[in-house]
């Protein structure tokens, strides 16, 4: 499909917009969606909460203007082609810019350490998980202090939690 904006280029990009219920639906190409991202002053306002700034705006507030001269020692990458691009030229730009770098990240992901997705549970499972993580940790606490009826009697907890715990996992399943 040709975009609807230009009618030059291919259409990659559906752009929808919703005002007053309408919905508007474009297919537009990648350089008028990036005209239009450029060009747009305002953000959206959901629930009266102020809009977000796009990732731009974070690297030029969090790091100071004169970071233009930093070069990976590794890839050679500028910190500042680096922040207007969004990436990093590899790995070890992350611990040469580590102090340019994280206040951008914990601006964007609210953490410099990612997370992760964390598959939904019941309650049940997730209570069955932890007990058997704790009992663990127990476990080789009481093997370090010689303790072992105790580890004996958390030996046999943990198989319990184990057996109910799998039980749990392929009765959902």
């Amino acid at each position: 499909m040709i975009c609807q904006k230009c009618h030059k280029n291919l259409a990659t990009v559906r752009y929808a917009e919703v005002i007053n219920g309408q919905v508007t639906d474009l297919m537009i190409c990648g350089d008028c969606y990036g005209k239009m991202d450029q060009e747009a002053t305002s953000g959206f306002n959901i629930a009266g909460k102020a809009p977000a700034p796009r990732r731009g705006a974070y690297s030029r507030q969090s790091v100071a203007t004169d970071t233009g001269h930093l070069v990976c020692r590794s890839c050679g990458a500028n910190l500042r082609e680096a922040l207007d691009m969004g990436a990093v030229g590899c790995s070890v730009c992350y611990d040469h810019f580590q102090e340019q770098l994280d206040p951008v990240l914990r601006d964007l992901h609210g953490a410099l350490r990612h997370r992760g997705k964390v598959p939904h549970m019941d309650n049940a499972r997730e209570r069955l998980r932890s007990d058997l993580q704790t009992k663990r940790a127990m476990l080789r606490s009481a093997l370090k202090t010689e303790d072992y009826e105790e580890a004996a009697t958390l030996r046999d907890t943990i198989r319990e939690l184990e057996t109910a715990l799998e039980s749990a996992e392929n009765s959902e399943g």
